[in-house]
């Protein structure tokens, strides 16, 4: 199906960006990175609610999705490398803006740090999802694993659920998640200059709402936090307001528009 106001593009440069939607007088891009083991199609739901000025660009990460043959990169150092990459060599000097859940949105924030030490430009707005801040992931991998197992039941039930992911079981994919937060180390730098905007669900069990505020040590721009109902899924069912709440802050980030 071809989402409305653009064309699905086939393999543009890259097979991370196979499922970008190419709109060319879009005032941004915006990269869509999913949770570790998910599919590019998880925001297609997104895609749909997006405006035309906007032109969404679902990545789909070696060993996911249509890419499922390939080996998965498990060091997040090396992911957001080559993440770096194809956003420098996709993105031809627009502006862009990086969106991702969960392990996507450690990945995004990575990839930005990398942007950076290249001096190459950074993103108009970095926005996370149900992402616990990567230098307290020590304090949600302790939170975690100090619970109960039933706990994490409804979690492995929202996984389980999901259409989408045809490869892998829910239980293998939470292993993976939490083993790419165990691995992950966050090396000390200067905060990032672009604004942050946090999103997250309410009962979610792996990424306590608690934990999101310190997302505002991150940055020298401006930090909003946007709490929604909802497990560590919890954009199922709300992706409209959540499409509201992103347009509005990359409106806010991408300033008064240029005259022609």
């Amino acid at each position: 199906m071809t989402p409305e106001n653009g064309t699905t593009a086939g393999v543009v440069g890259s097979l991370w960006t196979a499922g970008a939607v190419r709109r060319p007088d879009a005032a941004v891009r915006l990269y869509c990175l999913p949770f570790l083991g998910g599919p590019a199609d998880f925001f297609q739901p997104l895609v749909r609610e997006l405006p035309g000025w906007v032109e969404p660009c679902p990545l789909e990460l070696p060993g996911s999705g249509r890419r499922f043959r390939e080996p998965a990169v498990r060091a997040v150092p090396e992911l957001a490398r080559l993440l770096a990459e194809v956003i420098d060599q996709d993105g031809a000097g627009r502006p862009y803006a990086l969106f991702g859940h969960c392990a996507g949105g450690l990945l995004a924030f990575e990839a930005a740090r990398q942007l950076r030490r290249r001096a190459r430009p950074q993103p108009v707005l970095l926005a996370v999802s149900a992402t616990a801040p990567p230098h307290h992931w020590h304090r949600m991998v302790a939170a975690l694993w100090a619970q109960p197992m039933h706990r994490l039941t409804p979690l492995l039930g929202e996984l389980a659920a999901r259409r989408s992911l045809h490869v892998a079981s829910g239980t293998a994919i939470v292993k993976r998640e939490l083993a790419m937060y165990l691995r992950y180390r966050h090396q000390d730098d200067s905060p990032l200059d672009c604004p942050i905007s946090v999103f997250g669900g309410r009962e979610d069990s792996v990424v306590a709402p608690r934990f999101l505020g310190a997302w505002s040590d991150l940055s020298t721009d401006r930090v909003r936090h946007r709490i929604y109902p909802g497990r560590h899924f919890y954009v199922d069912g709300q992706w409209r307001d959540i499409a509201r709440g992103l347009t509005c802050d990359l409106r806010g980030a991408l300033g008064p528009p240029r005259p022609r």
